[in-house]
């Protein structure tokens, strides 16, 4: 396989290769601006929506310790980051039964990691598209290859041949080209989604260990929670009793 060399790979500049691959090169060319186009707005969109899981997580046990969650609630219910609308949802109804809350923060969380899989499945799509609409240019070269060779009625050196296969392997090698940098691209921000949705997981679970600790020590000195005896009182005597009749 020859090299690049002065801008040109196998004796011959990319816009020759382009026309030498035939009319599938078209949506080949399509297919990877398309592909480039996602990928960048995709990087762009996860890189607003990165939240600091440490920091965030600190402040949230020493919210919990002072009784301060309100003002936090306040500060985070206009973040668009889908971490802080997790953490907002379940703040709003830390006090309302457990099967209420998990319903609203998994509902809250899905809505949220909706955002993060939009248009990743258009990715997923080129990726499986280009190799077979390259292997398709490749066969529609073959078949002319060899139509070719019937018109001459065989009488073709192997020059010839070889020329029209090396044609129309080039849509192959494209689209191969095209689908491994979409394909890695692919997995790597499917990454990103699934560390986000492990990041929801931890923090609600964090939240409930951390809001279920802080509620132990009020309900153990509430009034009336535990009844204590004076163990000095003796048993309980009639201060005024009444003479037997």
């Amino acid at each position: 396989m020859g090299g690049w060399a002065d801008g040109r790979m196998w004796g011959q500049n990319l816009t020759e290769l382009f026309e030498r691959g035939g009319p599938v090169m078209w949506p080949l060319l399509a297919c990877s601006v398309l592909a480039v186009a996602l990928i960048a707005e995709r990087v762009m969109v996860y890189w607003s929506l990165r939240v600091a899981y440490g920091p965030l997580l600190a402040e949230l046990e020493s919210r919990v310790g002072d009784g301060t969650l309100d003002g936090l609630v306040d500060r985070l219910h206009e973040s668009p980051r889908p971490l802080h609308r997790v953490v907002v949802a379940y703040l709003r109804y830390r006090e309302a039964e457990k099967p209420l809350r998990d319903q609203v923060v998994l509902r809250e969380a899905s809505q949220q990691l909706a955002r993060y899989d939009r248009r990743l499945n258009w990715l997923g799509i080129l990726t499986h598209a280009t190799p077979l609409l390259g292997l398709l240019g490749t066969v529609a070269g073959l078949v002319d290859a060899f139509h070719q060779i019937e018109l001459k009625g065989g009488q073709v050196q192997p020059g010839d041949l070889a020329s029209g296969i090396w044609s129309a392997l080039l849509t192959t090698v494209c689209g191969l080209t095209i689908a491994l940098p979409c394909l890695a691209a692919y997995h790597l921000l499917q990454s990103v989604v699934g560390k986000a949705a492990l990041q929801m997981q931890w923090v609600t679970s964090q939240l409930d260990e951390w809001l279920a600790a802080a509620r132990a020590p009020r309900a153990a000195t509430a009034p009336g929670s535990i009844e204590t005896l004076d163990p000095r009182s003796g048993p309980a005597t009639n201060p005024d009793p009444q003479p037997v009749a």
